[in-house]
């Protein structure tokens, strides 16, 4: 199989072709081997092959590829830090590391061909010679002399909005808050760490906390309510196979930090791979009595991942999938993995929701969350989120039934578009599936919102397999373009905002199609913000969407706060460069 050539203009240096052809003539023997294997059950003969020789353009090839198939995972830069690749206990390969350098460029094609644990196998979808395109810029990534093209930055499509840079910010930046009576902003990164400073002298940034002051190692939730901030993420246990999700309060006494633990949970297991979402989005109720917060999935779409054995058997568990609604004041609770007793103490609000990463209050107290569908071609939701309420996941996504929960369902790339040819190198999370658990009897899925476009509604037709974008057939999809990741959900719940912008809402896209695979099959856009204008339907009960793209631009865009009439958008940013806080104007 081979995909579309995609043209990218690298300059390099007549010394670094050089220097690349060179690394070609180097062979490992059989006791290297041996040594560099760590399990991976390497043929002798993979070191014997030899890489053909690429110009530029070969090398350019190579980083399209890799911007498709590898960025999400091992990062723009190659060091292993993409956002993808948190959740994994086994953290993606540093190409710039002396154990990657000192393997051989055969070694290399057969690693990508082959894959190990959540590695994928590309071996069936890229040709030998994508595969050598690829070892050549891992080599160049990881030769410490690549220069990552510099993006001209984020641009407005619309009249009204004007994007100007606000701010650098560390690396793996995750959520942006705004604090109020102290005109702040503050954000946080996965990795634990806590940055405050005045709004108006982002030059006076200080870092108010480590992982060392909370405790959460893999941080993807924050709130503010006052003085007080909320974090909540996941901490590893059981030697790296399991986790336990935390939430912790942090209340500013006479400008020194006071911690204590709002919950954990008991131990459950971890999938070792990028499905295993966590314990993420946090936000406080308008009544300021309860604190909502998400806990992702730990499947694509409820197959057994039971990290290479440690948890046999182990789909989506009782703490995962669902949003849960804690009082503010609770202190130290322990949380069940058990779906009756977490009903009866009353902390589950709503369930079937497989990666709400971001949730919201509108003015009239409605919640509202984005939601990422999984590899299969399932559009991505937005659901207005009522208690008691399920919301189809595992087995619906993006208004779509999912194929494995039936037990005559075999997947066949050939004859099943759905099947993204990306998603091909992990096939073996789909497959035949018998065990596949049961719909809950009695229960009633509740649809996501309609998007009525014009944009971000492209979709794969159930008949035809074919994309389509459902403006040119003037209907609606439920609810964006499949593999869009929408995050960074505001609303103007004050009713500030000009003109059509008044009391509407905006998301961003985290992927962009010319840099993701699974997406590029629906569009060449994204890492955009998206202007969202809803409307209660009572004939629906439910809420339908019009979707506008006014700005586009950005780089790994994870997060927004609105401030009046400014909307601030967090980039993710790699640990090589960081990321950026970007001012949006909606005049």
């Amino acid at each position: 199989m081979k995909i579309a050539s995609i043209p990218v203009s690298i300059c390099l240096s007549m010394l670094w072709t050089i220097w690349l052809f060179s690394c070609e003539g180097r062979k490992e023997n059989a006791e290297d081997l041996k040594d560099k294997d760590n399990g991976w059950g390497i043929p002798s003969e993979a070191a014997l092959l030899q890489q053909p020789e690429f110009d530029s353009a070969g090398l350019a090839q190579g980083k399209a590829l890799y911007d498709i198939y590898c960025w999400a995972c091992h990062g723009e830069t190659g060091m292993g830090d993409g956002a993808a690749g948190g959740a994994m206990g086994s953290q993606p390969a540093n190409f710039h590391s002396e154990a990657v350098q000192a393997q051989s460029s055969g070694v290399l094609f057969w690693k990508i061909g082959e894959g190990r644990g959540t590695m994928p196998a590309f071996a069936d979808v890229l040709t030998d010679e994508q595969r050598w395109y690829l070892v050549a810029y891992i080599r160049h990534l990881g030769s410490g002399k690549a220069e990552v093209e510099s993006a001209p930055g984020p641009q407005a499509l619309r009249e009204g909005i004007k994007v100007e840079h606000w701010m650098k910010v560390a690396p793996r930046a995750i959520r942006i808050l705004y604090e109020r009576e102290r005109h702040r902003l503050w954000y946080v990164t996965f990795e634990g760490e806590v940055f405050r400073f005045p709004l108006d002298r982002p030059y006076e940034v200080e870092k108010v906390l480590s992982v060392e002051d909370h405790g959460i190692s893999r941080l993807q939730g924050a709130a503010l309510h006052g003085n007080t901030l909320y974090l909540t993420g996941n901490i590893r246990v059981n030697d790296n196979k399991g986790t336990t999700g935390w939430m912790m309060r942090i209340r500013w006494d006479k400008d020194q930090p006071v911690v204590s633990k709002v919950f954990s949970t008991v131990e459950y297991g971890t999938t070792n791979t990028p499905f295993d979402h966590g314990w993420s989005a946090t936000a406080i109720s308008p009544d300021e009595k309860y604190i909502y917060v998400v806990s992702g999935s730990r499947t694509d779409h409820g197959e057994v991942q039971d990290n290479l054995g440690a948890y046999p058997g182990s789909r989506d568990e009782p703490l995962t999938a669902r949003i849960f609604r804690i009082p503010i004041d609770a202190e130290d609770l322990l949380l069940p993995n058990d779906i009756e007793e977490l009903k009866a103490m009353g902390y589950v609000y709503a369930e079937g929701l497989r990666n709400a990463f971001d949730i919201e209050f509108d003015g009239q107290g409605n919640l509202f969350a984005v939601v990422n569908s999984g590899d299969y071609d399932q559009n991505e939701d937005m659901f207005w989120v009522r208690e008691g309420h399920h919301y189809g996941y595992p087995w619906v996504m993006g208004g779509m039934e999912t194929p494995q929960q039936f037990p005559g369902w075999h997947p066949d790339p050939e004859n099943d578009p759905f099947l993204n040819t990306a998603a091909v190198a992990r096939l073996d999370d789909f497959y035949n599936d018998p065990g596949f658990a049961k719909r809950p009897q009695g229960v009633v899925f509740t649809k996501g919102m309609d998007n009525y476009g014009p944009d971000a509604n492209k979709f794969r037709d159930t008949a035809t397999g074919k994309v389509m974008d459902a403006s040119d057939l003037k209907i609606p999809i439920t609810t964006f373009t499949p593999h869009s990741s929408p995050l960074g959900l505001v609303i103007d719940r004050e009713q500030k905002l000009p003109g059509p912008y008044k009391g509407t809402a905006f998301t961003l896209r985290y992927t962009k199609g010319s840099k993701s695979g699974l997406m590029k099959p629906f569009t060449e856009l994204g890492e955009d913000l998206l202007h969202l204008e809803m409307s209660y339907n009572p004939e629906k009960d439910n809420y339908d969407l019009r979707t506008t793209r006014v700005a586009e631009g950005f780089s790994q865009p994870v997060d927004a706060v609105l401030v009046d009439n400014d909307l601030f958008v967090l980039e993710y940013g790699g640990r090589q460069r960081g990321g950026n806080i970007w001012k949006v104007s909606i005049e």
